[in-house]
């Protein structure tokens, strides 16, 4: 029994190492795969948070703590704002025009509320983290997104991001793929599109380890990579260079 016992050891330490050396992956609904494209980030050679990244066919650039476009926030009616971070970036498909756009963490209510004018964030605000982006097309069309977590512990943010014609739903999840112990923060964020007569699934982030994306074939998949590249930097947003 001891030789037996001795002979598996090996083996099973070589199944521990393999597990232990599997990256975390977010928890999505299965429908997604069949929904949307699955797409891996690609870190250049370059390092650093402010590091240009591609995924697909996009590519994010001029990354940048701070605001050189001093119009971006005026956009919202608000010149004067305060914000833990603010950080800029540029991203564009290979045969499309850039998007512009800028987010802030920890602003105020007054203009987080602004943000998704018409529509309500009915959870406690002003505890817990929260997102405020505005992402300007290359036709002119101004889409805002707005998250907020609420004040209880572990919360993740939600909210909307709200378009010139359409509202999509932004669900932050703390799940991991293979077990039921959840994150201590979110391991990603999914898309539904919420109407008043339908409802479904777009698409999806993953923000932990290297990035993964869902995304669909559908009108809305470039302002859902612009959202989920604000979203992939935001998880970096407070790392030191």
């Amino acid at each position: 029994m001891l030789r037996r016992v001795l002979f598996l050891l090996p083996m099973l330490c070589l199944l521990l190492a393999s597990l232990a050396c599997q990256q975390a992956r977010m928890a999505v609904p299965s429908e997604l795969a069949v929904a949307a494209q699955t797409i891996k980030v690609k870190q250049t050679m370059v390092s650093g948070w402010d590091a240009p990244f591609d995924f697909g066919p996009y590519h994010v650039s001029r990354v940048q703590r701070g605001w050189t476009e001093s119009t971006a926030w005026g956009f919202l009616g608000y010149e004067d704002y305060k914000a833990k971070q603010s950080y800029q970036f540029a991203i564009k498909s290979e045969n499309g025009k850039p998007w512009q756009c800028n987010c802030a963490t920890k602003v105020s209510q007054q203009v987080l509320e602004s943000m998704v004018s018409g529509e309500k964030l009915t959870w406690e605000l002003g505890a817990g983290e929260n997102l405020a982006c505005t992402l300007l097309g290359p036709k002119g069309e101004m889409w805002r997104m707005a998250l907020a977590a609420s004040g209880r512990a572990r919360a993740v943010m939600r909210g909307l991001l709200k378009g010139p014609q359409l509202n999509i739903s932004v669900e932050g999840t703390d799940k991991l793929e293979g077990t039921s112990l959840p994150m201590h923060g979110a391991s990603g964020y999914v898309f539904w599109l919420k109407t008043a007569t339908s409802s479904g699934l777009l698409g999806a982030v993953q923000v932990i380890n290297n990035g993964l994306l869902w995304l669909p074939q559908s009108p809305e998949r470039d302002v859902l990579a612009a959202a989920s590249a604000a979203l992939l930097l935001h998880q970096n947003v407070d790392r030191k260079n």
